[in-house]
């Protein structure tokens, strides 16, 4: 490794350790207002300070490719404000030869990533949510005495998604929630042909199981059909959904949290969800977002580089945070506008995760080369 690579090695890590240490702080202030409010007598400050400190590495690898960005923007924002960075090019040095001298900082976030999201973070989210319950369920016996069903209806972040595929088109379904029982609440079904044009909407308030039949009835069902002249809705009491996955099959996909998972863990559970046409879109982008970390490291470092060298060449240090998170903003807007087109348009989970990266690495390459 040269003095080059040292020396930005150096204060590049210092920059991300602590804008990480910052956007951390701030995520657990937030998120600690946030318990308080579902607080109880058993289920305090203490025990929400608590809980969020076990998630809290899930929380830091959330953030890291965040932390990337802003912390070698700011990094090398300071080396050109101080002249070191036009020296360095003054020397010959280019901006391809800058980027390589990085990457011994980029592999350091990638292998602290890598401990957080197979180690750290699976462990943490599975003691979390046990404390929780623990803590939550120790208050319910005199709350509720334990017969009230609606207070089990449980709602996993993002609802559950499924899909199911047949000659005349497919099915598309989110179901908000989920109780012990198996029965299942504020359910949206999406049906659309062979061309992907959306042929019927339903929504249903509640929807129960019949072992007998191997259906779901659905109830309060409101209908909307489409044709290419007019619509039609309608409601119904009562209507038989022939899907057929199970609530067995469905409590494994609303509990199973990518997040409590190694990569292949995940990969198992992805290879035995599409046995029965019910993988989850999220556990796919889980997925892909880790095998494809580097990458997007890689995006991150060049556009920082590029920014660098670029428009932000003399400007302060506010202005140089204020467009670092507008433009961390903005990719993590493309990842969310990208995430749902794996489910609705049947884009690959890796295409949806590398396309926001495969766009910055493209707007930086131009830069780069508008600025060499």
């Amino acid at each position: 490794m040269s003095v080059l690579d040292r020396y930005l090695t150096r204060q590049c890590l210092i920059a991300i350790a602590t804008v990480i240490a910052v956007l951390a702080t701030l995520t657990l202030l937030f998120a600690l207002i946030e318990e308080l409010d579902e607080g109880n007598a058993t289920y305090g400050f203490v025990q929400a300070l608590e809980y969020l400190m076990l998630t809290m590495p899930r929380r830091i690898e959330e953030l890291m490719s965040y932390g990337v960005f802003v912390g070698l923007l700011l990094a090398l924002g300071n080396l050109s404000e101080g002249g070191e960075l036009t020296a360095i090019r003054a020397a010959g040095v280019s901006p391809y030869r800058i980027l390589a001298a990085l990457l011994p900082t980029l592999g350091i976030c990638l292998l602290l990533g890598l401990t957080l999201s197979e180690w750290l973070s699976p462990a943490g989210e599975r003691a979390a949510e046990q404390f929780k319950r623990a803590a939550i369920a120790a208050s319910l016996p005199a709350a509720s005495g334990g017969t009230d069903k609606h207070a089990t209806f449980v709602t996993p972040e993002d609802g559950i998604w499924l899909r199911r595929y047949s000659e005349q088109g497919a099915e598309f379904v989110h179901i908000a929630s989920m109780n012990q029982q198996g029965d299942i609440a504020d359910i949206q079904i999406y049906e659309v042909d062979e061309s992907n044009r959306l042929m019927a909407t339903r929504y249903a308030k509640k929807g129960s199981f019949s072992d007998e039949g191997n259906y779901w009835q659905l109830h309060s069902v409101r209908s909307t059909t489409l044709s290419e002249r007019r619509s039609t809705s309608f409601e119904e009491e009562h209507r038989d959904w022939h899907n057929p996955v199970t609530p067995e099959q469905l409590a494994s996909q609303a509990f199973s949290d990518p997040r409590k998972m190694t990569l292949m863990q995940i990969w198992d559970y992805l290879a035995r969800a599409d046995q029965h046409q019910s993988a989850s879109a999220a556990f796919e982008l889980h997925f892909w977002r880790k095998v494809m970390a580097p990458v997007i490291y890689l995006s991150m470092a060049l556009m920082a580089l590029a920014v660098v060298l670029g428009p932000l060449r003399h400007t302060s240090i506010g202005q140089r945070l204020t467009l670092g998170i507008f433009i961390g903003l903005a990719f993590k807007y493309l990842q969310d506008l990208f995430a749902p087109m794996a489910s609705v348009f049947s884009l690959p989970s890796v295409l949806a995760v590398l396309i926001p990266a495969l766009i910055y690495l493209y707007i930086a390459h131009r830069l780069v080369h508008k600025n060499a």
